[in-house]
């Protein structure tokens, strides 16, 4: 059709662009070698480039996926370690009732105890204060005699024998012990 087209952008014949035949052809013949370096590189290059992309989409996924299942997996431990948490806590609570209550146990038979040994400490100084009071009135009656005797030996004079004054101490210590003593 055209043998070929000039495009003037200068003047004095001067060619900014000539397009030609030539020039077509060749156009021709680099299109077609993009075009087939294109095609056997999209060949050669497609398969591996989709194939590591399909990778790394399920090498993606299965990273998400394990994150998932390890965020299960610490929330479910999370959880039972909250309940063995609670349950220490229980039986710490437990623990301390139950010290409480030995506690009190404890402190009501010590105070038991020694309420007990109190009362025995009474009830022997009690006993203590009888066998004194008994142990006064013996000493009182031993002086009573004696004075008695004194006084018997003084109204029948000195000549008293052992048996005499033996006889008149009982007399004296019957009359006598029977009224100061029962009173």
């Amino acid at each position: 059709m055209f043998s070929y087209l000039n495009f003037a952008v200068l003047s004095n014949d001067s060619w900014f662009l000539r397009i030609d035949g030539s020039l077509l052809g060749q156009m021709a013949i680099q299109w077609i070698n993009v075009i087939f370096i294109v095609f056997i590189l999209s060949w050669l290059l497609y398969k591996p480039v989709v194939g590591f992309l399909i990778a790394r989409r399920e090498r993606i996924a299965n990273e998400l996926a394990q994150a998932a299942a390890d965020m299960k997996d610490a929330e479910e431990k999370r959880k039972h370690y909250q309940g063995k948490l609670e349950a220490i806590v229980m039986e710490k609570e437990e623990i301390l009732a139950a010290a409480r209550k030995l506690a009190g146990e404890k402190e009501a038979e010590i105070i038991q105890n020694a309420n007990g040994e109190a009362n025995a400490m009474i009830e022997r100084a009690k006993k203590e204060i009888e066998r004194e009071q008994e142990k006064a009135k013996d000493e009182m009656r031993t002086q009573m005699i004696q004075v008695s005797a004194m006084m018997a030996e003084q109204l029948l004079g000195k000549g008293m024998s052992d048996a005499d004054k033996d006889k008149i101490l009982d007399e004296a210590i019957s009359e006598l012990g029977d009224a100061v003593w029962k009173g």
